[in-house]
């Protein structure tokens, strides 16, 4: 779900430089992708890991790309000057402006549990206007686990299998899981996509059971 930056203006174009020069290498395959065909056996993998060659296979019309390793430091100071350019109030995230940036960290080892840091707030409500572009520059900050992104269609509360509960909310707004931490960097994918129409929809990870233990948060397209 949640998986990221776009870069606009005069401050998105920092953050756009920030992202040019974030990191170096490429490892396992992570794209931004829609779930058309998918079926429970092909999302699952190898090891109740979404993802893998199977599922790679499995995805009529899905991207290809490679997750990069990023210093954590480096994704933790993307984050901030993402959360620069919206209103942040408690755990609400709101951008007024048609280009949204937002750095999505899969649960980062600053706290127990699944959980997103989506510009820096854990499991925020993002508020974004309706025909926004929305860019996501995710990252993985979790030691133990996999995660990825996508904008669901779905509500909570979600089952294990959350990513087969609903549909990607548009198109582009899914990206692959990627592998956990190499020592002090984090694995690194982007997709960006058009807003869906107004409403309510929520982001999580769709690796299995991810979602069912917390790893969710709303978006509001308004």
């Amino acid at each position: 779900m949640l998986g990221v930056a776009l870069a606009v203006g005069a401050a998105g174009g920092a953050l756009g430089t920030a992202v040019a020069t974030a990191g170096t290498g490429s490892s396992a395959a992570a794209a931004p992708a829609t779930k058309a065909g998918y079926s429970s056996g092909a999302m699952m993998g190898t090891g109740n890991m979404m993802g893998g060659a199977a599922m790679m296979g499995g995805m009529p019309g899905a991207g290809r790309g490679a997750a990069v390793l990023v210093p954590a430091a480096r994704m933790e100071a993307l984050a901030a000057v993402a959360a620069r350019q919206a209103t942040v109030s408690g755990r609400t995230v709101t951008y007024q402006s048609s280009d949204v940036t937002l750095v999505a960290l899969g649960a980062p080892g600053n706290r127990p549990g699944m959980f997103w840091q989506v510009d820096g707030v854990v499991n925020p409500t993002v508020v974004v206007p309706a025909g926004a572009t929305i860019t996501v520059r995710f990252a993985d900050g979790d030691a133990g686990h996999p995660h990825g992104f996508e904008v669901t269609t779905a509500a909570p509360p979600f089952p294990r299998m959350a990513m087969m509960a609903g549909q990607v909310a548009a198109a582009g707004a899914f990206i692959m899981p990627v592998p956990a931490p190499h020592g002090t960097s984090w694995y690194s994918a982007t997709t960006t996509f058009r807003a869906p129409p107004a409403g309510t929809y929520y982001y999580l990870c769709p690796v299995p059971g991810h979602a069912q233990q917390g790893m969710w948060g709303k978006l509001i397209v308004r």
